[in-house]
């Protein structure tokens, strides 16, 4: 299989771009090229290839679905990532061998994108895009990475740790919610329109999020539901994988009247005075073979 290798030597624990061209002739593929994280759609399918391969985080994942999604060519994951949350919700658990073994025999599948618009334009996203904690957590993550001299070091229960410092001084924030035109008022901590189960560092949001449905799932939490939300990041500070247990809805659009941080993916955006956002789904705009 002629195959194109996106690949972030920096992302988690990694692998060396020797040992991945070896792995590829091993099982036969043919490397057309290698591409860093920058690399745009044009530059991906510039030689003739039959697989985009993402090897890297969840972030080079992303970049290659955003660049290449209605171009009609799959995308494989190699996952080197520190969370890997795409590839654990896709069931992507086996080795560098096991999966180059599959690319020539397994059938692609389609999967959903969802789009975010608001202030900052239009922006696609393969994880989620929401408000409340998880914004406030990837803001107060990047401020401790900017501080430290190896970032890359950071670990998964390291980062649900800053999650749960940044929960307890958070704020509930009124919010008024659009899904597929039913309304929803409340005071919120936390909402995350999901396309995939998990978001951040490796934060099982939901088991009924599945990319393939067509349908953004939605979780929400009220103040009520504080001491539910840290007892479940307490837990992933101490490795355990389990699902937060909150009600999910499930809707095609979803609407935020006010704004002032938000997520999508991993892109913290600001605006300077609250604006309404909307996310909704791009049922089957990919093809991943896994």
């Amino acid at each position: 299989m002629k195959v194109t290798l996106l690949y972030n030597e920096d992302a988690g624990d990694g692998a060396s771009l020797d040992h991945i061209r070896a792995t590829l002739a091993r099982h036969g593929h043919h490397l057309v090229r290698v591409l860093d994280k920058t690399a745009d759609a044009e530059g991906m399918l510039a030689r003739p290839t039959e697989l985009v391969v993402a090897a890297g985080g969840d972030g080079t994942v992303t970049r290659a679905a955003r660049r290449l999604h209605g171009r009609g060519v799959p995308i494989a994951i190699l996952p080197l990532g520190t969370a890997n949350n795409i590839a654990r919700c896709l069931g992507n658990d086996l080795s560098m061998d096991e999966l180059m073994a599959r690319w020539n025999v397994a059938a692609p599948r389609p999967l959903d994108l969802g789009v975010a618009r608001g202030w900052w334009g239009e922006r696609c996203f393969l994880e989620a895009a929401g408000v409340g904690l998880i914004p406030a957590g990837i803001a107060a993550a990047k401020a401790h990475a900017a501080q430290d001299e190896n970032p890359s070091t950071v670990k998964v229960p390291d980062a649900a740790r800053k999650y749960r410092q940044v929960l307890s001084r958070l704020r509930a924030r009124r919010l008024t919610i659009s899904l597929d035109g039913t309304r929803v008022t409340g005071e919120f901590l936390l909402v995350e329109v999901l396309n995939i189960c998990s978001v951040g560092p490796n934060l099982l949001l939901s088991l009924a999020a599945d990319p393939s449905d067509g349908l953004l799932s939605v979780v929400m939490a009220t103040e009520d539901q504080r001491d539910e939300l840290a007892e479940y990041l307490e837990q992933r500070t101490e490795g355990e994988p389990r699902a937060l247990a909150l009600p999910v809805r499930h809707a095609r659009r979803v609407e935020i009247a006010e704004v002032d941080q938000i997520h999508v993916d991993d892109r913290y955006l600001v605006a300077r005075a609250p604006e309404p956002v909307s996310m909704e789904i791009l049922p089957g705009a990919l093809e991943f073979v896994i």
